[in-house]
């Protein structure tokens, strides 16, 4: 986790999408706001040079706008191998929810990347930020993650746990507020965050279906 603490570079996967755009603004909003430079992979084999080239110029040239250390480069044969070569050392690797297309892709990019996945649906800033915790204690890393994320930040966290779990959480990160749930129905918890304006979700590895039920940006912390 101390590597994290110091958050110095991030990644983001861009395919020329909304999405991929979307991706690219809130890497921009995060990494600015950390002082952290941003490496861009461009993936997308089905188009041409120039169009490739096009979109590295638009890429660096919004990152330098909102003062960020930048490097673009075109990765046309993406795969997880590939990616995690590149995104070794990360803080977090920004991906758009469309590039991956289950659960099943995203925990083996997570196994293979050992870094959180950040997944964009749309927001492309942080306004409240919220954290599912499943197991108290194997969920650390998770949480010192984003307390240091939310602190650097300066944005509100609150903590989503199972209601037999609350006297643990409280008892081990009592800094937090923690909201006890019955159970992670996503409906449920798309109530709880929209109801106290959170429009992004940290949670762990085990709670990957979620990203697919939720239309918010999630985080997804590797085991």
């Amino acid at each position: 986790m101390d590597g994290y603490l110091l958050i110095q570079r991030f990644t983001l996967l861009h395919d020329g999408s909304n999405q991929g755009w979307q991706s690219a603004y809130l890497a921009f909003h995060v990494a600015a706001r950390l002082g952290a430079s941003l490496q861009v992979l461009l993936v997308d084999s089905a188009i041409d040079n120039e169009m490739i080239t096009q979109r590295a110029v638009q890429v660096e040239v919004g990152g330098r706008a909102a003062g960020l250390a930048i490097r673009s480069r075109l990765v046309p044969d993406f795969t997880v191998e590939v990616v995690a070569g590149y995104a070794a050392g990360s803080a977090g690797l920004f991906v758009p929810r469309q590039l991956i297309q289950n659960g099943k892709n995203a925990e083996r990019l997570l196994e293979t990347l050992a870094c959180p996945l950040w997944i964009v649906t749309g927001d492309s800033e942080i306004r409240k930020m919220a954290l599912l915790v499943d197991d108290v204690a194997a969920d650390k890393g998770l949480v010192d993650y984003t307390a240091t994320l939310s602190h650097r930040l300066q944005e509100s966290l609150i903590g989503l746990v199972l209601e037999e779990s609350l006297a643990a959480a409280r008892n081990s990160y009592a800094f937090l507020t923690w909201q006890p749930l019955p159970d992670f129905v996503p409906s449920k918890i798309a109530v709880i965050l929209n109801k106290l304006g959170h429009n992004i979700l940290f949670l762990p590895v085990s709670g990957i279906s979620l990203v697919y039920d939720l239309s918010i940006n999630c985080v997804v912390y590797p085991a």
